[in-house]
């Protein structure tokens, strides 16, 4: 493959335990990955791992044919994780969680993408509200906002779906859409059962915890 995201042989564990010996996978742009699994199957240990926040243990990553670091500057820029927690500070409002996000990631100004992403998840009439006085959906949505706020080529997404309504998960259904029609990537672990419209190229079921 020349183009796009491999991995080769990749190990994952938490602490001592090991929870995949030899994952390979390939994803081309306009594809994404639907991971699948029981609580500690090691979804989320993936994502962290390629996200440049957990530790790569053995295996190599390619990207576009050329190996690269997960860590790296380079890599960090052109991808964006959204876990499973919103990773919102309560006391901010949800327009202030965005910029302290575009700050942390060493982004120039922002405000007007911000504002699109507000925007495009039904959450502008609420972006000055604190965050702890908002729902898990809510809450949710203006997570979801980095994604349109900060464009990335990798999403990795954790749960992206959940507390969310039926009307914001076919919001995002169409955001992901969009993402891969422009030759963008993502993957992404989920429990819940996505809209029919979206067809991963590969689904990866991993292992049950012992």
């Amino acid at each position: 493959m020349s183009s796009g995201l491999a991995i080769r042989a990749l190990e994952l564990r938490r602490g001592r335990r090991l929870l995949s010996r030899s994952l390979s996978f390939e994803l081309a742009p306009g594809g994404f990955i639907e991971l699948s699994g029981p609580n500690g199957s090691g979804k989320s240990t993936l994502l962290r791992v390629l996200s440049g926040l957990g530790r790569l243990e053995a295996g190599e990553l390619l990207w576009d044919g050329r190996s690269f670091n997960c860590a790296s500057d380079e890599h960090r820029s052109r991808t964006l994780y959204l876990a499973h927690t919103d990773g919102l500070k309560g006391a901010l409002s949800g327009e202030e969680n965005l910029h302290l996000f575009a700050s942390l990631r060493q982004f120039r100004d922002r405000s007007e993408e911000i504002q699109e992403g507000l925007d495009y998840y039904e959450m502008t009439g609420l972006k000055s509200v604190p965050c702890l006085r908002l729902s898990q959906g809510q809450r949710r949505r203006i997570a979801l906002s980095r994604l349109r706020a900060f464009p990335a080529s990798l999403w990795l997404l954790d749960e992206p779906t959940t507390a969310l309504d039926r009307g914001g998960i076919d919001r995002f259904a169409d955001h992901l859409s969009d993402h891969l029609a422009a030759g963008g990537m993502a993957i992404l672990a989920t429990h819940q059962s996505l809209p029919e419209r979206l067809k991963p190229a590969i689904r990866i079921a991993l292992g049950r915890s012992s």
